[in-house]
């Protein structure tokens, strides 16, 4: 029980978990008992709860008004929720569809093998593939950004920013005049390619009949350049963002595990010797296979820098080339079904890594298959210990 100024609070705190009562709670101190257990009963002294026990005994505390079946739900879910966690935040995976995560392992289980010319093949290959991916991708966003940055502009598209996207209040609404010089209406509206052609095809009959110039401009009716829908271009670049967000995290996983493996050379391949009674029934590749693993471990100093420079940072930087071009491109898109359509393809390009996999040897991708990712060790708590924390969590 401690004083928090200019009210007493009570903060009970075990293993990480901190539960503090509301202010209502302040104000009365058998209602924080009753809501630091879930369910007690009124009347349980308030130092009582923050020791953790009632009367003595430390088990009534969260076994006292439950049934077995009760009791083995909570316990369940607390320490269900401990292994999700540690899982989340305490486990190094490399990625094993992705030429990055083997351009980061197979160098270190080559380094492992001492640089024998099987495994430093693999290794090299490896990096070749990853090399290709980068210059693939960012090949791809650069014609992306010239088409829409450069070609299009010598050509005369303007840029569309919000033509078109008030049309409900068009035509005598605010900013419902087109880059023609006249009012929206739905009829009317165009994408560029259309309407720069109904533009050509009036303006070659004006040049043609110049003396009717001005009836060809009164009776010919071109439309306007416009969004088709402007709230559809913002649901696109939501899900456009949305469906790169899994690579983003994926950059962030590698940072993660060259941060916190150990910056020593540690073998990524170990070897379990067999018992001889597990040698019966095996074939001799079964037997290799089932007694050697192949295991995240840690990496000397230099490595983890070439790491960072070799996949790391282009890997980001091709994310966020792919976000910025791939934004400006659904910004430009006019019509409905062409915002759609590229939303889907604009990831395409972003997924090359993973294509680029399926032609990597099967040697590779077994290797990868089977690394075991590293587990941070944690504490094995008892199932008092697990539901504690469960209640302290129960405490909004």
């Amino acid at each position: 029980l401690e004083t928090c100024s200019p009210v007493p609070c009570l903060r009970v705190m075990h293993n990480g978990y901190t539960a503090v009562p509301t202010e209502e709670l302040h104000q009365n101190g058998e209602k924080a008992a009753a809501q630091i257990n879930g369910s007690l009963p009124m009347g349980i002294p308030l130092q009582d709860v923050a020791n953790g026990m009632i009367g003595g005994d430390q088990n009534d505390l969260f076994y006292g008004m439950y049934t077995e079946d009760e009791k083995r739900t909570q316990v369940a879910a607390a320490r269900a929720m401990r292994v999700l966690n540690l899982r989340a935040t305490k486990q190094l995976v490399v990625e094993g569809d992705s030429v990055y995560g083997a351009a980061l392992a197979l160098p270190q289980i080559a380094r492992s093998a001492e640089w024998s010319m099987a495994y430093t093949g693999l290794a090299i290959r490896g990096i070749i593939f990853l090399m290709t991916n980068t210059i693939l991708q960012g090949f791809l966003l650069y014609m992306l950004s010239k088409e829409e940055r450069t070609i299009d502009k010598f050509g005369g598209q303007m840029y569309l920013c919000n033509f078109g996207a008030r049309m409900s209040r068009c035509p005598d609404g605010p900013d419902c005049t087109g880059p023609g010089g006249t009012k929206y209406t739905p009829a009317r509206l165009f994408d560029w390619d259309l309407w720069t052609t109904r533009v050509f095809v009036r303006d070659s009959l004006k040049q043609l009949f110049p003396d009717r110039a001005d009836e060809i401009q009164a009776e010919i009716d071109v439309g306007e350049y416009g969004v088709e829908s402007y709230e559809l271009r913002f649901v696109c670049c939501f899900l456009f963002v949305l469906g790169l967000w899994h690579d983003l995290s994926g950059s962030f996983d590698i940072v993660s595990l060259i941060w916190h493996v150990p910056t020593r050379a540690e073998s990524w391949i170990a070897y379990e010797e067999p018992e001889s009674s597990n040698l019966s029934g095996h074939g001799e590749a079964s037997f290799e296979l089932d007694f050697v693993r192949f295991k995240v471990a840690g990496m000397p100093w230099h490595w983890k820098i070439l790491d960072i420079f070799l996949i790391f940072v282009p890997k980001v930087y091709i994310w966020v080339l792919t976000v910025d071009i791939g934004i400006v491109f659904l910004m430009e898109t006019s019509t409905i079904e062409d915002m759609i359509i590229n939303c889907v393809a604009l990831g395409f390009i972003l997924s090359i890594d993973e294509l680029t996999m399926t032609i990597l040897s099967p040697q590779s991708r077994e290797l990868l298959e089977s690394i075991e990712p590293m587990i941070f060790a944690s504490q094995d708590l008892h199932e008092d210990e697990d539901l504690r924390m469960h209640q302290a969590d129960k405490v909004w």
